[in-house]
């Protein structure tokens, strides 16, 4: 066998690290969800752990899992938004650690369920999930539906919009880009007296499940009025939602931005 210089092993198993690195980071792409079983899992306090579900249709997903310490569950879209009643904090029959969520998927597509850990730093989990298709359920799609869809809109430009609740448009996505650094301000106005309840979120981040900041302050005693304000960095893109702060949000409104550097 052939001996290599201490210089040249070192190298080696550097780049053979860099490649076991690779392989878990692949192994770590979300699994199947278990349809129709039950199948073993573990989830630790730093991340949830989740499931991937492709619909082919309109449906009904009812997902269950038991842990054996205090969890969460969660229907979401492929850009980690949680689905209309597709959050679970129930602890059934007393137990933290019994979750179970039964949401309707309004059309095909892929979905994520996650697992979170509220208390402690790991836990085993039983999970297991039912599938209906029912095409009738199935509703036109909203085209800002999610973040990565929304539409990009200028700064110091404002633009007029509408949700209509009874067509499943309870929020809409925007997306603004910085060409500057500075501090960005996100206002929501109402258009006319039919103007609806509204609470305004930024994401400043990839991590899309979560707002870095958000405004449900019903400013000068209007409910569709709302601020929000985040530092950003020149290139910097912040996702805007707009949604609905209760009841069935539908009515215009006037979003606009502006960018102090």
């Amino acid at each position: 066998m052939s001996q290599h210089p201490p210089v040249v092993r070192l190298l080696l198993l550097a780049a053979a690290a860099i490649v076991a690195g690779t392989a878990v980071t692949h192994a770590q792409a979300p699994a199947a969800l278990p349809l129709g079983k039950t199948a073993a899992g573990q989830v630790t306090s730093r991340a949830a752990t989740v499931y991937r579900f492709t619909a082919q249709a309109a449906g009904v997903l009812t997902v269950a899992v038991h842990a054996e310490s205090d969890v969460t569950l969660t229907v979401t879209d492929q850009d980690g938004q949680a689905l209309p009643e597709g959050s679970s904090d129930r602890d059934l029959y007393g137990s933290g650690g019994n979750e179970q969520v039964s949401v309707t998927l309004p059309e095909g597509g892929e979905y994520r369920v996650q697992v979170a850990l509220l208390d402690g730093s790991s836990s085993k989990f039983e999970i297991g999930a039912g599938w209906v298709a029912m095409p009738a359920f199935a509703r036109a799609s909203d085209p800002d539906r999610r973040p990565t869809l929304g539409a990009a809109l200028d700064i110091g430009r404002s633009h007029e919009d509408k949700l209509d609740g009874d067509a499943g448009d309870n929020w809409d996505w925007f997306s603004i880009t910085a060409k500057t650094s500075g501090t960005l301000t996100v206002i929501l106005r109402s258009v006319n007296d039919d103007s609806p309840d509204l609470a305004l979120e930024l994401y400043t981040s990839d991590e899309l499940a979560k707002p870095s900041v958000r405004s449900d302050d019903d400013l000068q005693g209007n409910t569709t009025n709302e601020s929000a304000t985040v530092d950003v960095k020149a290139g910097q893109k912040v996702y805007v939602k707009v949604m609905g702060a209760s009841g069935n949000p539908t009515g215009s409104y006037r979003l606009a931005s502006s960018l102090i550097q």
